[in-house]
């Protein structure tokens, strides 16, 4: 069995796996990283005949409609994960154009793409052609699989996991096999206890609105935004919503069977005013205590307008809650206590903090979920601090950390 990463092995970001066996040409994930300009991962070969979609997010599903133009390959996800991709590759091009980026591919490519689509439900076993793969539940948002290619030898793709149950998504299924591909994006560090992180978010949302102040806050439209929302659920705020995730809400009620307690989510969303028009945001300025809106790492949507009429007021705060890559505006304001809005760089008067909500599991989690596994061969990837995570694992597997478009052979 001959692997090759395409992109993702030891960044986050632009994930791509080759996986060749039996005269069998796979594909796990397919992603860009979407940066100022954006990031590419390498080629896919033009024999794949399956490509395997984790879950919806960008840096996973961001160049899968390229696939389209391979003669064979067909994309392999759930249904959630299938509709909410098709809904960011439209927006990522829809980005594109608007910033004058090369276009990756074109609007029908993502026709196409989901017109070759094999939907597999939740714990359910993708077969053609003498392939033979299992879907099982990795956490993280709802949707997202993890699979195991029964080959000569066993190996489980994790995609993101998050061994933890949240108020969204419950925890990833724990998998043996004998090759063990896994993310590593927390290597090296841990989470703090969740219901903490909930109460200091609170609390510093009580800190703003005393002083008269609003709290933005930035967060992914898949995911983070439907978390946060459970997170402030019956707090009496006035929250209002922003962005794409309104789509993807549309989506999630959809699909009650990937959520944790779907009645909860449905009851948190009825609470929540949303922002149906660009002419609504004025509104949402004067009346929110709480706007929760795209995009999460600051590049770009909604969050850049609220953003330019908050920055120059000491009353307001940003809240990050979600990673933040290298080269991205939220990454600068972290660091620099920055930001760049239409080209020009500003410095927020008010508090800027960032609260851990991620829905990656963490290190001793990680390793926790690798020894469950039974695997002798773990390969590491999508991490940039994938050797410490290795020092944990090496007592009990051989661990690899290749790097892109290397081959190896297992």
């Amino acid at each position: 069995m001959e692997l090759q990463f395409l992109g993702g092995a030891s960044e986050v970001g632009s994930l791509g796996l080759i996986v060749r066996d039996q005269g069998r040409t796979l594909l796990f994930d397919y992603g860009m990283t979407p940066t100022d300009p954006p990031e590419y991962p390498r080629p896919a070969p033009t024999n794949v005949s399956a490509a395997f979609l984790s879950h919806a997010h960008l840096d996973h599903s961001g160049m899968t409609p390229l696939l389209s133009r391979l003669p064979h390959a067909r994309l392999v996800c759930t249904p959630p994960t299938a509709q909410v991709a098709e809904l960011l590759t439209k927006d990522a091009l829809k980005v594109a154009r608007a910033e004058g980026y090369m276009e990756p591919y074109g609007g029908d490519d993502i026709r196409n793409l989901f017109a070759r689509l094999d939907p597999v439900p939740r714990k359910g076993v993708y077969r053609r052609q003498g392939v033979e793969v299992e879907l099982h539940s990795a956490g993280h948002i709802p949707g997202a699989a993890q699979y195991l290619y029964r080959g000569d030898k066993d190996l489980l793709f994790t995609g993101d996991l998050s061994a933890s149950e949240s108020r969204l998504v419950g925890g990833a299924d724990k998998v043996e096999t004998d090759i063990l591909v896994m993310e590593s994006t927390y290597a090296g560090r841990e989470h703090p206890e969740r219901r903490e992180t909930e109460r200091r978010f609170k609390e510093r949302i009580e800190a703003t609105l005393a002083r008269g102040g609003k709290v933005v806050v930035p967060a992914f439209a898949v995911g983070r935004a439907q978390e946060v929302v459970l997170t402030l659920a019956h707090s009496g705020y006035e929250i209002w919503l922003d962005g794409m995730a309104r789509k993807v809400n549309t989506i999630y009620r959809n699909a009650p069977e990937y959520l944790r307690d779907s009645r909860r989510l449905y009851r948190a969303l009825d609470e929540v005013t949303t922002v149906e028009h660009p002419a609504d945001r004025k509104q949402a300025m004067r009346k929110a205590d709480v706007i929760v809106t795209t995009g999460g790492m600051l590049d770009g949507g909604p969050v850049l307008f609220y953003l330019a009429e908050m920055y120059r007021d000491p009353r307001h705060s940003i809240f990050l809650t979600g990673y933040q890559v290298d080269g991205s505006n939220g990454r600068q304001l972290l660091e620099k206590g920055t930001l760049t809005i239409d080209g020009v760089t500003v410095r927020p008067e008010g508090d800027v903090e960032s609260f851990d909500f991620s829905s990656h599991a963490g290190h001793s989690e990680l390793v926790e979920f690798a020894r469950a596994s039974r695997a002798k061969t773990i390969v590491l990837m999508h991490g940039d601090r994938r050797e410490e995570l290795a020092k944990s694992l090496r007592s009990f597997a051989d661990v690899r950390l290749p790097e892109n478009g290397e081959r190896f052979t297992l």
